[in-house]
């Protein structure tokens, strides 16, 4: 595009550089979804672990938030274990399944002090501790309640439940029209063209 480019008639006008986004009609309004996945699989494969499990609860937060009952703004903690307990499946052989309180005091441990224990932990002690691992198997210490997360199996298998949830919301009309009015709130990303 030139210099002069894009002027008057509300097309997309050259700022700093860049010329300012306009999304087309064709763009997937679940974009925000799948935006996210292609994110946290970006992180992992660039070697980014910590990043990636990251990426991992921030996208358990927002699937949270999009199927919460219709009445709600906010998501509470049990809109979060609700999600994990109803999508987040480890594999049959896994010597942890995942269980939706123990995954919320992860996240809040890794996103709140970006280590291992959070509140949650001190006040219940039956809460499991997550440490992370790069082998494909979870380990589980019952003698420490602590289960070291194989992080490629857990970022499999949230990508896993992010497609159950998906296949859900098709299935589901209710569903699906409860996340599509909260999908325009999800962080999007738009190609800009410079």
């Amino acid at each position: 595009m030139g210099a002069g480019a894009g002027a008057g008639g509300g097309a997309a006008q050259r700022t700093g550089g860049m010329t300012d986004p306009t999304p087309s009609a064709a763009e997937s309004p679940w974009a925000g979804i799948t935006g996210l996945v292609k994110e946290l699989k970006r992180c992992e494969a660039a070697g980014a672990t910590a990043a990636a499990v990251v990426m991992a609860y921030v996208c358990i937060d927002a699937m949270a938030y999009l199927s919460m009952p219709a009445d709600k703004s906010e998501q509470t903690r049990q809109d979060f274990i609700a999600w994990v307990d109803g999508y987040l499946k480890a594999h049959p052989d896994q010597p942890y399944q995942y269980q939706g309180l123990d995954v919320y005091a992860a996240r809040c441990a890794v996103l709140h002090a970006f280590g291992s224990e959070a509140a949650l932990h001190r006040t219940d002690p039956k809460i499991r501790r997550f440490g992370y691992n790069d082998g494909g198997k979870h380990l589980l210490d019952p003698t420490k309640n602590l289960v070291l997360i194989a992080t490629a199996s857990f970022l499999n298998d949230l990508v896993t439940a992010v497609e159950a949830f998906l296949q859900a919301c098709e299935e589901d009309p209710v569903l699906r029209a409860r996340v599509e009015a909260r999908l325009p709130k999800l962080l999007q990303s738009f190609p800009i063209k410079t």
